[in-house]
């Protein structure tokens, strides 16, 4: 039983291992997240079927047992016809107690307001479709961003224990000289100061990457140990803003919505209905004989708006909020074209600085030999020594710090341009 449960952890700790970039982008779709946008997709899709559903008939069956004060006509039936079936002998129409069943049906032959709502239905539902999918590039980019970040104090966590070592290598050497005389014990104070100073750090690293790890389990509920490798197979494909494109969609449904309020405002209704009922009466007033009868109609009916004045409000106040929608999407056109200029600039400066980063990491390495030989030697004073070690920390915290921002910059611009960085990062 040991052995089965250490098999299983073992292949636990494997497959947290394997965990790809595709594997967290997958995993997304998975998330109430992502199920909340499938959700309201659907209900637009009902939506746009509700709509439609108004062109069909609409049946409705009745039934009824109705007791009169007085005699009451089960049918309409004029005085001649009446006094024709009294003088046959006849059973008349006529009784204090009815029972009734039958059928209503009404159908709509011409509503301009339905066919201007069925048009509003359809762009609902399409921004609704853009909506997800852009929900969907955006967590990708916050979990690629969240990796990103994850990687970066990875690194930042490697470099401040290089740090550490080199400076506990020095501290070794130092000891010697202070135990002999030759250097004072304030020297290993400060090298201790130093040194909890990388132990501060160290924990306040680790801190922010559990936040980091917390995110990404929140966006894929995946946990992961160490963040994810990542690798560019492709570039950013610029194409049409792409978050402009639910609310064009959301504009659309709105002068939609504003031709509905119009036609229901101003033009005329046409519909056809019917009816049919069995009418059955226990006992006529004439010849006290049970009654049976069928009765019905059918009506084509027009129906033509005069005058409404809330009905010219809500026009135009439809009106307003359209010029209102399209003064939001310029705004948000405009900020978004701005953001994707800077961020293309932005790629641009920062494939530089990585590039001067690397060259200073090594120009501060040598420094940094340099300067610890000639601190051993008595021939630089311990702060100016620990200032190359600061240097060469801040250069590498610096280099992995644009690596970062590299990726996240390059998130951002798909998300802009609707990309899949399932196509760009594995």
């Amino acid at each position: 039983m040991k052995r089965f449960f250490l098999l299983l952890f073992v292949v636990a700790v494997i497959d947290l291992q394997a965990v790809t970039m595709s594997d967290l982008f997958h995993a997304i779709k998975q998330q109430p997240s992502s199920q909340l946008d499938s959700i309201r997709t659907k209900m637009a899709q009902i939506g746009k079927d509700q709509v439609r559903a108004n062109y069909f008939p609409v049946v409705n069956g009745f039934a009824a047992y109705t007791h009169y004060n007085s005699p009451t006509n089960m049918k309409p039936l004029d005085p001649l016809n009446a006094a024709k079936l009294m003088g046959d002998n006849k059973s008349i129409p006529f009784a204090k107690t009815i029972q009734k069943f039958g059928v209503h049906l009404s159908v709509p032959l011409f509503v301009k307001e339905l066919s201007d709502l069925s048009h509003k239905a359809a762009y609902l539902l399409k921004s609704a479709k853009l909506r997800k999918k852009l929900n969907f590039y955006q967590n990708e980019a916050l979990v690629l961003g969240a990796n990103a970040n994850l990687q970066y104090l990875q690194n930042l966590t490697q470099a401040l224990e290089a740090t550490k070592r080199s400076l506990m290598s020095t501290k070794k050497t130092l000891e010697v000289s202070v135990n002999s005389g030759r250097t004072p014990a304030i020297a290993l104070d400060k090298l201790d100061e130093k040194l909890n100073q990388l132990d501060i750090a160290l924990n306040n690293v680790a801190i922010k990457s559990l936040q980091i790890r917390g995110s990404i389990e929140n966006l894929t509920g995946i946990t992961l140990k160490d963040a994810v490798p990542m690798e560019s197979i492709a570039t950013v494909q610029k194409h049409e803003l792409y978050a402009l494109k639910p609310l064009q969609e959301a504009i659309h449904a709105s002068q939609s919505d504003l031709k509905a309020a119009q036609a229901k405002r101003y033009y005329p209704k046409v519909t056809l209905s019917g009816l049919w009922s069995e009418n059955y009466a226990p006992h006529d007033v004439f010849k006290n004989d049970s009654v049976h009868t069928g009765y019905g109609y059918y009506e084509l009916g027009v129906s033509l708006p005069l005058y409404n004045k809330n009905g010219d409000v809500a026009v135009e106040m439809k009106q307003v909020a359209i010029l209102k929608e399209k003064m939001q999407l310029a705004k948000t056109k405009n900020a978004l074209q701005i953001e994707a200029k800077e961020l293309e600039n932005n790629l641009v400066l920062l494939k530089r600085s990585q590039k001067l980063n690397r060259l200073n990491i090594q120009k501060r390495k040598a420094l940094l030999q340099y300067a610890k030989v000639a601190y051993q030697e008595g021939r630089m004073i311990e702060e100016d020594y620990l200032n190359y070690e600061d240097k060469l920390l801040s250069a590498k915290a610096s280099y992995f710090e644009t690596i970062s921002q590299e990726w996240q910059s390059r998130a951002k611009l798909a998300v802009l341009y609707g990309n899949d960085l399932k196509g760009i990062v594995r």
